[in-house]
């Protein structure tokens, strides 16, 4: 039989390490953690390259098919910068298209295909944030057969980007267990520094009060310029910027949900 001292010490250690396993559990999820994907990459190999230098995890979302994607990417995998796929979707405003834009009138084989092309085109994609697509978000069918397909791939997240307030993106990646967030800022609406400014302020503000915060920034001289400039902010308030794969990690949706396919449409 064990001893009582034997019971006693053995009682310890297990208190020990459950109070190790709770405060490192703490400590994880308590930091305010915050990421900046750069989007509409892939034509300008400029641009391209001096958000690869850039000397902090920026996110980079790399339009399909475009002149330097493939090559812009692979670089950016390979000097530490996540790199995902900026997928094109129908507009309301009937925006010239794209390279590989879905769109309402494909068939779902078609629209399946052509996913699978985009993705290929961009090498070292972790996930998918949406371009335009203020009028495909809107469609259950649509995004069911996309988020579908997400995941059947390879541990891909989803970035909505929220180009409509009626998207229903999120909600079926959630049905089909694709981890997500939502976009809560852009920082650049338009390129003038008062807006940029302003836009950041909103950011570190949703990051101080919910611990987290996702932010969209376009390739334009006075975003990246204002961005290099005022990082430190983000180390004044003790919030860390980091990859949308990590951020998904933590605060991801991952929950399931009791409706899937299109007749969640009416949730």
């Amino acid at each position: 039989m064990e001893s009582r001292t034997g019971k006693t010490h053995k009682r310890i250690l297990t208190t020990f390490f459950l109070l190790l396993l709770a405060s490192s559990t703490s400590l994880v999820y308590s930091a305010k953690l915050v990421s900046i994907i750069i989007d509409d990459l892939g034509n300008n190999y400029e641009h391209g390259q001096a958000l690869i230098d850039f000397p902090a995890p920026l996110t980079l979302a790399f339009l399909p098919q475009t002149d330097f994607a493939k090559k812009l990417a692979t670089m950016a995998h390979h000097n530490q910068k996540e790199v995902m796929l900026h997928l094109p979707l129908q507009s309301v405003e009937h925006h010239p298209y794209s390279p590989g834009t879905l769109d309402l009138h494909m068939s779902r084989n078609a629209f399946v295909q052509q996913l699978k092309t985009n993705l290929a085109s961009v090498p070292y994609v972790r996930g998918i944030n949406n371009h335009m697509g203020s009028l495909l978000t809107r469609h259950p069918g649509h995004m069911d057969w996309l988020m579908q397909e997400i995941s059947r791939q390879d541990d891909l997240y989803f970035v909505d980007s929220l180009t409509s307030s009626k998207s229903v993106a999120a909600h079926f990646a959630t049905a089909h267990q694709v981890p997500n967030l939502i976009r809560d800022v852009f920082l650049d609406p338009d390129p003038k520094p008062e807006t940029i400014k302003k836009q950041f302020a909103r950011f570190i503000q949703i990051a101080n009060k919910r611990g987290y915060a996702i932010a969209i920034a376009h390739p334009y001289p006075t975003t990246i310029a204002f961005i290099k400039e005022h990082l430190q902010e983000l180390e004044k308030h003790n919030i860390e910027l980091v990859p949308v794969s990590k951020l998904i990690s933590l605060h991801g949706r991952k929950t399931n949900v009791t409706c899937t396919g299109t007749a969640c449409a009416g949730m």
